[in-house]
């Protein structure tokens, strides 16, 4: 397969025209130096044969960036929208996504890998930002297959300093950021950062009128630094944050909505089985106050990190990073999305065949059990990690050669509470549903009984979970030159992870099942292999080839009572080229990155079904190959003092290249009859039930993954009379493509396109902007969800989340030296 497509050498043709036209500067001067670490040392970023995407805190203020949603507009190739909660996010790089499940793409801050959600992370304490996209497992370890998002924070400064930040926008939103940073003796520096945010919510919910989508969070986080000497220097840094969410802003779109693949079965009596097109966004309607009173989604962090450099000699230095991290969250979330609680599922109404019981020509009706669609748990999380490095260099290369240790330990609970009113409602509802089923069977003259089956009894499930894992790892790292143009670099890691987890199924009430023990242990040896030739100071040409896994795992109760207990780990072979220019005497950036890579052993959900409920769970069932295109340009015309303009933009042809999916056969076999009863072939044919045979997912695209990225942004910034005063205006437009919900590439998201702008007045110490989001008004969801609609006997729907609409703000800062 080729690695360049037709639209890919357009790109590159053109981005090689520009660079073959424009004379070579002697060396850079308009545009500014960045300096990142994404190869565990300072190096300028353009002088480096990796793609990153490096984002200041320079950036962060001026383009009125929240979080990393707002970044990831930015970043070519990153996909990130918080889907959820905040507590809750996965973010994509390069198209390698999943549906549910840890992402492909870790965090680091200050060297330390963090697990959990970042996306309320406060981004006033940040220095820089690097985007590194690729497979970095040779060099970052677990998780890193697809990319990194490596953080670093903020030290104190040679003198003393603090700055104070507010910002006010519409829907109740309000932050104050204050941080204070400096010396405190001559080999001893501090910093101080606090940050307190609201949001009252920036939707409307239609059930009652009220404001949803609440958000708050506070955090604190110290910083001391120690240099005795010149040999030695130590780092330690504690971070603590509290987030306190309410219900999220999610809509359901009912089954009766679905509009493709009819179905004459019992189950979904002619309807559509699945939808097919773009969901549109909807009201978000729940009662979830009736439901879920204390709805809630908290979480309380604290990050703790130390780092130490010791100089043993001139060309030789021995690092250690130690990390300790905890979150303790609870949930409660109504999970319909429904304006209805405690709903009755019928899972065969009466009055449609039902062949076999109790004795043909009988039909058979009954009301089935309760919902009680809540998600109610709470988390306790808590890992160590410890890495040692030592690098040496000589005149000719450079090697570092390091050992990892990682220890999480994890515990989910159950923790639901049933409202007073929850017993009422549900005997209520089962009364109104056994009475229609029968005037149904009164109505129909061969109905044979109505039969309860439950009754109005409401399962409070309380099973629990606790998961061990270890990552123990050694890698390496050699770099040579020859000559003054052309480097090699090879990089290797070899890792070994031990999970162990404990389940156990419980309903309150009632005796608990039997604990089920699942072990495993993975093994893998990561490698990349870079070689860089510089054409002249401001042009850079490199080629990569690395491998990466995603780390394999263990399904939820119901899957491992099911015997599904695991799932492998996803493997990756990448190949990228790429060319980093200066050009027009250091007025304009242009690099381009193009990129292929092989995907083994897919990790895709799948539906398990136990008893009378139905879970998720992960198997490996694809494999998958990726090809894209990234350019990022930065342009700052001398012509037009004052003026920059920014361009980035991906292109990702993300398919299966072989695999088969459950849900694709489900679909397949109603397509002759309307029937499911295995006409294409049966999966299990020694088993008694019919499974229909599963379906190809051989050149779908994979799902939440956009093909097209675009972001552009011009800003004019003039000074303002005679004074130390400047202003400046700025606008951006992001553009993502339509993204598909499922491997079935049925449901998708539909287009977005954003428009932001900004207006701002500084002198250097006071500054204060204007800002308006999401001007144009686009509604579209960042996330559809395949789903279950609870009003409807669990028949297969779609949830999406809602965009928020146009909203203005201001920003002002202060500083102090």
């Amino acid at each position: 397969m080729s690695i360049l497509t037709p639209r890919m050498a357009t790109v590159t043709l053109l981005l090689g025209a520009i660079t073959l036209a424009v004379p070579l500067p002697a060396a850079a001067q308009s545009l500014d130096e960045i300096i990142v670490t994404a190869r565990k040392k300072d190096e300028n970023l353009q002088d480096i044969p990796v793609s990153v995407t490096a984002v200041s805190s320079d950036m962060i203020q001026r383009l009125n960036i929240i979080d990393l949603t707002d970044i990831s507009k930015m970043t070519a190739g990153l996909q990130f929208d918080a889907e959820f909660n905040r507590t809750s996010n996965r973010p994509i790089i390069r198209g390698q996504a999943n549906i549910l499940g840890a992402s492909g793409v870790s965090y680091f801050i200050d060297g330390v890998y963090i697990t959990g959600s970042i996306n309320d992370y406060d981004i006033n304490d940040i220095e820089r930002m690097e985007i590194v996209k690729g497979p970095q497992s040779a060099l970052y370890g677990r998780n890193t297959y697809s990319g990194a998002i490596n953080i670093v924070t903020k030290s104190p400064d040679e003198s003393l300093s603090s700055r104070v930040q507010v910002r006010y926008a519409d829907d109740g939103m309000s932050e104050i950021a204050a941080t204070i940073k400096g010396p405190i003796t001559e080999t001893l520096g501090g910093g101080l950062t606090a940050r307190v945010y609201n949001h009252d919510g920036a939707f409307t919910n239609a059930f009652d009128g009220s404001d949803i989508g609440e958000q708050e969070s506070q955090s604190i986080s110290g910083v001391l630094t120690f240099a005795p000497n010149d040999v030695f220097d130590a780092r330690l840094r504690l971070y603590h944050n509290e987030t306190n969410d309410g219900q999220p802003a999610l809509f359901g779109q009912p089954a009766s909505a679905n509009n493709c693949f009819e179905d004459d079965g019992a189950l979904y009596q002619g309807l559509g089985r699945y939808f097919c097109g773009t969901v549109a966004p909807q009201q978000v309607n729940t009662d979830w106050r009736v439901q879920v009173p204390d709805a809630r989604d908290d979480s309380e962090t604290t990050q703790m990190s130390l780092a130490m450099n010791f100089d043993i000699k001139d060309n030789m230095t021995l690092t250690s990073i130690t990390g300790f991290n905890t979150i303790e969250g609870a949930f409660v979330i109504d999970g319909d999305y429904q304006p209805t609680s405690f709903q009755v599922a019928n899972f065969t109404p009466g009055g449609f065949p039902f062949a076999g019981f109790p004795v043909p020509p009988f039909d058979f009706g009954y009301v089935g059990s309760i919902v009680d669609f809540t998600f109610a748990g709470e988390d306790e999380v808590e890992d160590f990690s410890q890495e040692f490095r030592l690098t040496i260099d000589t005149d000719t290369a450079e090697f570092m050669l390091g050992a990892y240790y990682f220890d999480e330990n994890r515990t989910d609970r159950d923790m639901r509470v049933l409202p007073d009113a929850a017993a009422g409602i549900a005997a209520a509802n089962f009364g109104a549903e056994f009475g229609r089923m029968q005037g149904v069977c009164a109505a129909n003259p061969i109905c044979g009984s109505i039969v309860p089956f439950f009754g109005p009894t409401i399962d409070v499930p309380r099973n629990t979970s606790s998961l061990d894992t270890t990552n123990t790892a050694f890698f390496a790292a050699a770099t040579f030159d020859f000559g003054d143009n052309t480097t090699l670099r090879i990089e290797g890691r070899y890792a070994e992870e031990e999970l162990s987890q404990v389940a156990v199924g419980q309903s309150l009430g009632g005796a608990a099942d039997p604990a089920v023990f699942a072990n495993e242990t993975f093994d893998s040896f990561t490698t990349r292999i870079t070689v860089d030739h510089s054409f002249n100071e401001n042009t850079l040409g490199y080629a990569v080839f690395s491998t990466g896994t995603k780390p394999g795992g263990f399904n939820g109760v119901l899957a491992i009572q099911e015997g599904l207990p695991t799932f492998d780990e996803e493997e990756i072979d990448s190949f990228e080229v790429g060319l980093k220019n200066v050009l027009l005497d250091g007025q304009l950036v242009a690099n381009v990155a193009l990129y292929h890579n092989q995907l083994e052993g897919y990790q895709i959900t799948q539906n398990v079904r136990s008893g009378a409920n139905t879970t998720s769970a992960t198997a490996n069932a694809g494999e998958a190959e990726i090809t894209g295109v990234e350019l990022e340009m930065n342009y700052r015309p001398a012509a037009i003092d004052g003026l920059t303009l920014t361009m980035n933009y991906a292109l990702t042809d993300a398919k299966f290249v072989d695999g088969f999916d459950e849900n694709v056969g489900l679909l397949n076999d109603t397509v002759d009859d309307g029937l499911i009863n295995c006409s294409i072939g049966d999966q299990f044919p020694e088993d008694a039930d019919c499974q229909s045979l599963f379906g190809s997912i051989d050149g779908n695209r994979i799902p939440r993954t956009a093909e097209h990225m675009l972001f552009l942004d011009a800003e004019y910034n003039r000074p303002l009379g005679s004074g130390d005063w400047n202003w400046y205006v700025g606008a951006n437009y992001a553009y993502e493509s339509s993204k598909f919900a499922q491997v079935l590439n049925l449901a998708e998201t539909g287009n977005t396109a954003l428009v932001n702008a900004r207006l701002g007045f500084t002198n250097g110490r006071y500054s204060i902007s204007l800002w308006g989001n999401n001007l144009t008004g686009e509604d579209s969801t960042p996330l559809v969800l395949r789903y279950a609609d609870a009003n409807d006997s669990f028949k297969r729907s779609f949830v999406g989340t809602a965009r928020r609409d146009t909203h203005f703000g201001l920003t002002a800062s202060v500083n102090f030296e």
